[in-house]
């Protein structure tokens, strides 16, 4: 697979919305559609529990890598407009928007899907459809893959975290329940807490960053999705282990401050090296 263009310091190209709708454009919105409207319930729960400043500087409960994913999509989508919509994309098209709209999570993540999937098997490589349906399809990641993943393998993976969070603070381990370090009660690993979804959301950025810039995923870019991978996961199982040494700054840790501060390293710890893989990936495809 390559997602390759001519290679630059930066993306070909202002965003316009000028340049009218074309069938690059059109997948690009209606996929962004059916991702946003598969995460609308995390979005009203948001809205439902917190003001609405609030909702808007927490990104309405999704992260900003997913943000900077379907604005990416659009982006490329308006660079190249050569291509009129077909009747048999239209046809894609209604049954992705009108999945989209349906009032059920797993409609709009099916839409997602096809819209990606089908965009990917009637573009050719290093094209505009084709890099917008890769990222399309790294959305379904953690609306689709990642839930299907821990609903199937919740109890091996949700120990595996709780067995690594044990060892390194020297505690008892119980399924997916460590105990704190002062002995004074146990720290459940439930499927919001699996190193699963970050995982997820590494991936995600590192197939946009080749997406928007035109990179090759050759083997140094591999290995830079690998090491934002690992960093996802390491910094997962490090919030655990300080929840597990400072129980009594549980809710700091898992929904407030602080849980939001090991947020912003993840996102900035891998947004770092996926810098380093684009202009490295960029000097050596040039």
């Amino acid at each position: 697979m390559t997602l390759v263009r001519p290679v630059g310091v930066s993306p070909t190209g202002p965003f316009s919305l000028d340049r009218g709708i074309g069938r690059a454009s059109a997948f690009a919105c209606a996929g962004v559609i059916a991702a946003l409207n598969a995460q609308a319930g995390q979005i009203i729960n948001i809205l439902r529990y917190q003001s609405l400043a609030i909702s808007a500087a927490d990104l309405g409960g999704i992260s900003a890598i997913v943000w900077l994913a379907m604005f990416a999509a659009i982006k490329i989508g308006f660079e190249d407009e050569s291509r009129p919509v077909g009747r048999a994309d239209t046809v894609v098209l209604l049954a992705v928007v009108t999945l989209a709209i349906v009032p059920i999570s797993f409609a709009a993540q099916g839409g997602l899907l096809l819209c990606g999937l089908y965009l990917f098997a009637t573009s050719t490589s290093a094209t505009p459809p084709r890099r917008i349906a890769v990222i399309l399809i790294a959305l379904t990641g953690p609306l689709i893959w990642g839930r299907l993943l821990l609903h199937v393998f919740a109890a091996p993976i949700l120990a595996l975290d709780a067995r690594l969070v044990g060892a390194l603070l020297g505690t008892a381990v119980d399924g997916n329940t460590v105990r704190f370090a002062n002995e004074q009660g146990r720290l459940l690993v439930g499927t919001p807490c699996s190193s699963v979804h970050n995982m997820s959301l590494a991936i995600i950025l590192w197939v946009t960053a080749a997406a928007l810039f035109g990179l090759r995923a050759d083997k140094k870019y591999v290995l830079i999705g690998i090491a934002m991978i690992g960093w996802m996961f390491a910094l997962n199982i490090a919030r655990l282990v300080t929840i597990g040494l400072f129980p009594a700054r549980f809710d700091f840790l898992h929904v407030g401050a602080g849980a939001a501060l090991f947020g912003w390293a993840g996102l900035i710890g891998a947004g770092c090296l996926a810098a380093i893989g684009v202009v490295g990936a960029a000097s050596r495809q040039r």
